[in-house]
This record gives structure tokens, C-alpha cells and sequence, in this order.
């Protein structure tokens, strides 16, 4: 595969990034050792191609010419709308609205489907507004020719090839944080949701503010797929803020 990767220029902004970025998270840390840290050549799944490079953030985050201000984000954005294609009127059993509009939302979830529904290259970055064109091979057992996801296990099902999410949690949705209904994503708690089988306020996963990013607030939460899973690293499989064993990740949220 042909190298297309540009080294960045050495200076002061490699260390504003990596303290943006590493401040971000108590976890960060953590993710020189995981599937995530692409210039890791031991990676073994997804790996820059050719020289060794010093960029292990800029996969997802870049201080100038990114696609989007929020988290300084780099990487080329899947085109794919997303929807519940199998839900009856748009709405879970409480009433609470499916969102369709994921693809714009200001949440992190869209950042994770731009690799994460496999139609992208995981190089595809826009760093110095270079767009959607691939800066860097993508090599790998778990990578196609074009440098995307290619393992099953890594796509979320069916988003590949017709952006349907169903069968999956939503997400870009709102939580009733301290047993409240709240409004998220233009998208307010269904009239049938019974509050208080809700935990007030989860320990492990991650419940955002408004807008998608900072605290949240009784009226104002939400969960994206950061909820669950921490994309700079866990002790746990697949990212999670919280071990699957014995469903203490659901019962985090779930009071059952």
C-alpha cells in the first residue's frame, strides 16, 4: 500500500496537543498499549505503514485545521445517516424518540461510527486541511486494501452497508441523570419511562452535558458511545468504562 503519510512539523503545537489530548482523560495514558495507538508497529491490527512516525494522537485529534472544533477532531467522517431501521414509530417502549440525526449531532458518537462502521480508513485524516484523502497507510489483519475496519467484530452491524443501527443501543440519547426526565439531542424522555428504575447518577459510565461534551445536569444528559466505552483505554475488553462480568456495566445505569 502506498505510504501517504506527511510527518508533522516539529514545534510547541506536538506539546499543546499532547497535553489537550492526555488531560482529557484520567485513562489516557493507557492507550500507547492498546489497539488504538496505531503507531504502535506490535499492534498487529491496524498499523501506520512505513516509517515510524511520533503522531499517535493525530489519528483523532489535531490543534489546527481539523474537521470539527469539538475534541480538535481529525478524522474524515463517515457519510452514512444513521437510523433504527426495526423500531416501530421511531420510539423505545418509554416513548423516548430514536435519534436521526447522528450523523451532524455534536456528540461523540459520530466520531466513533467514522471508523467504526467500516467505510473509512482508519488513516483518513484531515489534518492540514487536507480533507478526506488518506495521509497515512493502513496495514493489518483486521484491515481492508483501502485501510478500513475490515473484522466483524469491530463494526457495528449492518452500519457498513446501510447505516442501520438496529439491535444496537441508542445512543445520542437522553438519560433521566437523578431520576429526571431529561431533553438531549432535541430528544426528550418518553412520557412512559419509569425514573426511578434509573441510577441518579452512574459510577464507571460516562453521562455527558448538553451539547454532547461536559457535565451533565438533572434535565440535561445524555449517552453517547463514549458512555461505556473509554477510547483512550481500560483494564477491560472492548474499551469498557466498566467489566460485563456478572452485568455490572448495565446495572451501572439499570436499577434492576
Amino acid at each position: 500500500m502506498t505510504v501517504l503519510y506527511r510527518k508533522p512539523r516539529d514545534g510547541p503545537w506536538l506539546g499543546f496537543l499532547a497535553l489537550f489530548v492526555f488531560a482529557a482523560s484520567a485513562n489516557a495514558a493507557s492507550i500507547t498499549t492498546t489497539k488504538h495507538n496505531f503507531q504502535l508497529q506490535t499492534n498487529n491490527v491496524h498499523v501506520a505503514t512505513g516509517q515510524a512516525e511520533d503522531g499517535l494522537c493525530v489519528f483523532c485529534h489535531t490543534p489546527h485545521k481539523g474537521a470539527s472544533s469539538l475534541l480538535l477532531w481529525n478524522h474524515q467522517f463517515s457519510a452514512n445517516q444513521y437510523s433504527w431501521v426495526d423500531v416501530t414509530g421511531g420510539k423505545t417502549t418509554g416513548g423516548t424518540s430514536y435519534p436521526t440525526n447522528l450523523r451532524t449531532w455534536t456528540g461523540s458518537t459520530a466520531k466513533c461510527l467514522s471508523c467504526h462502521d467500516g467505510t473509512v480508513s482508519v488513516g483518513a485524516l484531515y489534518w492540514a486541511n487536507a480533507g478526506p484523502t488518506p495521509l497515512v497507510g493502513i496495514t493489518g489483519p483486521d484491515a481492508s486494501a483501502a485501510g478500513s475496519i475490515n473484522n466483524p467484530a469491530y463494526i457495528i452491524p449492518d452500519a457498513a452497508t446501510g447505516a442501520n443501527l438496529a439491535g444496537n443501543h441508542p445512543v445520542g440519547v437522553p438519560y433521566s441523570y437523578d431520576q429526571q426526565a431529561s431533553t438531549y439531542n432535541g430528544i426528550t424522555t418518553g412520557p412512559d419511562v419509569r425514573l426511578p428504575q434509573w441510577v441518579a447518577r452512574p459510577v464507571g459510565p460516562k453521562i455527558f452535558g448538553a451539547g454532547g461534551g461536559g457535565a451533565p445536569i438533572a434535565g440535561a444528559a445524555g449517552i453517547e458511545c463514549a458512555s461505556c466505552h473509554d477510547p483512550h483505554g481500560t483494564d477491560n475488553t472492548f474499551f469498557l468504562r466498566v467489566t460485563k462480568s456478572g452485568s455490572q456495566l448495565c446495572l451501572s445505569c439499570h436499577q434492576k
